[in-house]
């Protein structure tokens, strides 16, 4: 690369940090800053956080490689960075699943809020829906009704934070049913959707008809996590079953050309996440990955970085990634703006 071409990336990038943007799939805790976290791990060393831990979960944990290697450090802060290696999706998400032990009482959760705001402050993300999974807080003791407080604050600044409560689908659909139940009557006004994270190939979307239903009548808007670990379909049971607005991922719907096909006749976009469907082994690589091929067949799609501290990976990074898949100046700007438009707070972009 010459000179002049690294200058005028850099340039490029510049300006799609300094502009105005949207993030819609982005995780609570996959934005934990750092800092935040290492004065947690010193807080809480990890053996005393995690005694409280069910056996089948510890032991989940243990056989992790880097969280093993964390557990064993004089000094576990100072292994912290090897949480955020992973091969597969499997570690991932028990490298996900290993930071809430460190979330231990409502000021540690309004501490994690703040963070997080700040980090989307400084990458010029003006609107945010963040996923926050409710029940993995619940688990850690952290009472209700202070969550929701903390998620019910509102500064005027930028950027707009509105949230999506994620169930968690490992927890079945009994107790999502339920926990949304004690949900509904409490719910602050920024709270404005549901999703369902977790482990989508052990506990497909099918199995929530009933608690979308009744999210429906509770008034949030419907998103869900399909399409990323399972195949197209999952994304029709999503569709079909859930009655879903947005499709978290999703990406696999090019395995489908009929799915293709109805996701762009429908006008139903995808959140889509290159940089985590890489590094989770969804694809081998960013040359792999369909989001070009879904883009021309006019699938309508946001782009994300779901965890960007687990990926390392800016908004702006994410975005302009993908010149290397053929996307131009012009489509890629039409991306950052278009995002806005598939928020669930009709005011998003005020």
């Amino acid at each position: 690369m010459s000179d002049s071409g690294g200058q005028r990336r850099a340039s490029w990038l510049a300006g799609l940090e300094a502009r105005p943007k949207a993030e819609l799939h982005l995780h609570l805790r996959g934005a934990i800053p750092r800092d935040y976290l290492r004065d947690r791990v010193r807080k809480c060393p990890p053996a005393r956080a995690l005694a409280s831990a069910p056996p089948s979960q510890l032991a989940m944990l243990r056989r992790q490689p880097a969280i093993a290697r964390i557990l064993a450090a004089r000094d576990p802060a100072e292994e912290l960075d090897g949480l955020f290696r992973f091969d597969s999706l499997e570690q991932f998400l028990a490298a996900y699943f290993f930071t809430v032990f460190f979330v231990r009482e409502i000021d540690d959760f309004r501490g994690l809020v703040v963070g997080v705001r700040e980090h989307l402050r400084a990458q010029n993300i003006t609107y945010a829906e963040v996923t926050v999974s409710i029940p993995e807080y619940l688990q850690q003791g952290l009472p209700l009704e202070g969550i929701l407080d903390a998620l019910g604050e509102d500064p005027p600044a930028r950027p707009k934070v509105r949230w999506i409560v994620d169930l968690v689908r490992n927890y079945g659909p009994d107790a999502a049913e339920k926990l949304l139940e004690r949900l509904l009557p409490l719910l602050p006004p920024t709270v404005v959707g549901l999703t369902l994270g977790g482990a989508e190939h052990l506990y497909p979307a099918g199995q929530f008809g009933r608690v979308y239903a009744l999210a429906r009548e509770g008034g949030l808007r419907a998103t869900v996590h399909a399409g990323e670990a399972l195949g197209p379909e999952s994304v029709w049971h999503a569709l079909d079953t859930l009655r879903v607005e947005r499709i978290g991922h999703g990406v696999r719907a090019i395995e489908d050309p009929r799915l293709v096909s109805h996701l762009a006749e429908r006008k139903i976009p995808l959140e889509i996440c290159p940089t985590s469907n890489v590094r989770t082994g969804v694809y081998p690589s960013i040359a792999a990955h369909p989001v070009r091929e879904l883009y021309e067949a006019g699938v309508p799609m946001s782009i994300n970085t779901d965890d960007p501290t687990f990926f390392d990976i800016s908004l702006a990074e994410e975005l302009a990634g993908l010149r290397s898949l053929g996307f131009t100046t012009g489509e890629i700007d039409g991306l950052a703006s278009g995002a806005f438009a598939f928020a669930f707070d009709a005011e998003a972009a005020a």
